[in-house]
């Protein structure tokens, strides 16, 4: 793996991304530097994936390669051409227990690099992943039709989208050869952005730093995200799935608590276009985030035009879908067909599926306390907060649980038992980014020990000035030390 190359790759991708996200925002300086890395990251692996599919049905090997990547070079030079030099939020000066806790988030964080490279890739970051990327590499960049419409590939789902196959596919065409060990690079990249967001949107949320960055510290030491099968490191889809949807739910929140000019709508629009792109799951959470959003700019009275951040996402599922309808992919036999007849059939299912992701969230070997910790949070979070936006924060983490469980109501699997629990550690990680913003706005409401102190100095302030005042040739008020 030649390191300048790689780095070239993820260059290109950062820079698509930062490109874009200057020339949607009207004042980049409403997000730090780390912040609009972590979202440019985000952006850039939608753009250049998507770029490759779209591109691919006209041009394909080295002529694909290059238009992708004047893209990628074009956009950062349009939006310092239109918007000049590029800010960044002014930084502060942190505190020592700032700076201590910043330094573990770093440490942190460099620990699931090394992870990354010292585990293989998993089940599905080999067979449902990596294997597109192989395919479409060995192809100029372009998906086979053969690979859609054979019955023995369906075990790897060919339905699925393919923002991770083609980022993959990116490092690839950079690197000239198919690479599984340079594969696993991008999936760091994910962890270290959704904890950079996590800081970023809990600081926004509660206006304390120190609580931002216990939010983003905790995510390292839930094994489900860090160690387990289907982690961050193993090459899955589920933790990219999830920083995806953190952005989507926790910039319309923010939009709502800080002035904003429109801004973080248009990051949420970004965010909420990629999610079916990233997954097929994501249109579920693309569906739950956008009636979200639609409340949240009906809540705070906004101009029915934010409304338009809906309309990407909706137009990439249904692309998605008329291509795999002309390109008569083959489905898994995983569920059978979604109907009224199946439905009555086995409903009876539904009880017992809530009842196993109930059981899941127990798992002390997979998630520690974790979920404990955050449901206490949480109840603490909407008696605290209360408001509509509270609670429909709690909705968010929620719905997408009762979404999944009607989903295997319809699994064709003899053991549906089996089928839905396989799954659900890796569906609950879904929504765990999520999950940690309940932990900052519960610290945030506790008072500190300084505040503790301020609240009982005036007695004893009070103490001291009639001390002063029976004492001759002192002057009342002013402190002996």
């Amino acid at each position: 793996m030649d390191p300048i190359e790689v780095l070239a790759a993820l260059a290109t991708i950062l820079a698509a991304g930062f490109g874009a996200l200057t020339l949607i925002l009207r004042d980049p300086k409403c997000l730090s530097f780390a912040e609009q890395l972590a979202l440019s990251w985000l952006g850039g692996t939608g753009i250049v994936s998507l770029s490759i599919w779209l591109f691919g049905f006209v041009l394909s090997g080295p002529a694909l390669f290059s238009v992708v990547s004047f893209i990628c070079v074009a956009l950062p030079l349009v939006a310092w051409k239109t918007k000049g030099a590029f800010r960044f939020q002014e930084l502060r000066r942190p505190n020592p227990i700032e700076l201590a806790l910043a330094c573990i988030l770093s440490v942190e964080i460099l620990a699931v690099g090394c992870l990354a490279f010292a585990y293989t890739l998993g089940w599905d970051g080999l067979l449902n992943w990596e294997i597109k990327a192989r395919y479409a590499f060995a192809n100029g960049g372009v998906m086979p039709a053969a690979y859609f419409q054979d019955a023995g590939r369906a075990f790897s789902h060919p339905e699925y989208p393919l923002a991770i196959p083609f980022t993959e596919l990116w490092l690839y065409f950079w690197l000239g050869e198919a690479s599984q060990f340079c594969a696993k690079v991008i999936f760091p990249i994910y962890y270290a952005c959704g904890a950079v967001l996590l800081v970023a949107i809990s600081a926004r949320l509660t206006g304390k730093i120190w609580t931002a960055f216990v939010a983003g510290i905790v995510l390292f030491f839930v094994p489900q995200i860090t160690v387990e099968a289907g982690s961050a490191i193993v090459g899955y889809a589920d933790f990219p799935l999830s920083v995806f949807y953190l952005a989507a739910i926790g910039y319309p929140l923010c939009a709502n608590r800080n002035s904003d000019n429109g801004d973080f709508f248009r990051i949420y629009a970004v965010c909420l276009a990629f999610l079916p792109w990233v997954k097929r799951e994501g249109v579920i959470l693309w569906l739950i985030a956008a009636i979200y959003g639609a409340f949240v700019i009906w809540r705070s009275k906004r101009s029915p035009k934010y409304l338009c951040a809906l309309l990407p996402g909706l137009c990439i599922v249904l692309a998605w879908r008329i291509y795999l309808s002309q390109m008569h992919a083959v489905s898994s036999s995983d569920f059978m067909e979604v109907n009224l007849v199946n439905l009555r059939a086995n409903i009876h299912r539904f009880g017992p599926i809530l009842s196993g992701f109930a059981y899941e969230f127990t798992d002390l070997r997979a998630w520690g306390l974790f979920w404990l910790v955050a449901g206490l949070a949480g109840v603490y979070f909407v008696r605290r907060h209360g408001g509509a936006h509270a609670i429909v924060l709690i909705v968010s983490i929620v719905a997408p649980l009762a979404a999944y469980a009607s989903i295997y109501v319809f699994s064709d699997w003899p053991d549906y038992h089996r089928h839905a629990g396989l799954s659900m550690s890796r569906l609950l990680m879904h929504i765990t980014p999520l999950a940690c913003l309940t932990l900052p706005a519960a610290l945030a409401s506790l008072p500190s020990l300084r505040e503790v102190f301020n609240q009982s100095r005036p007695t004893s302030a009070a103490a001291i000035t009639t001390c002063e005042e029976e004492i001759p040739g002192r002057t009342p008020g002013i402190d002996f030390a």
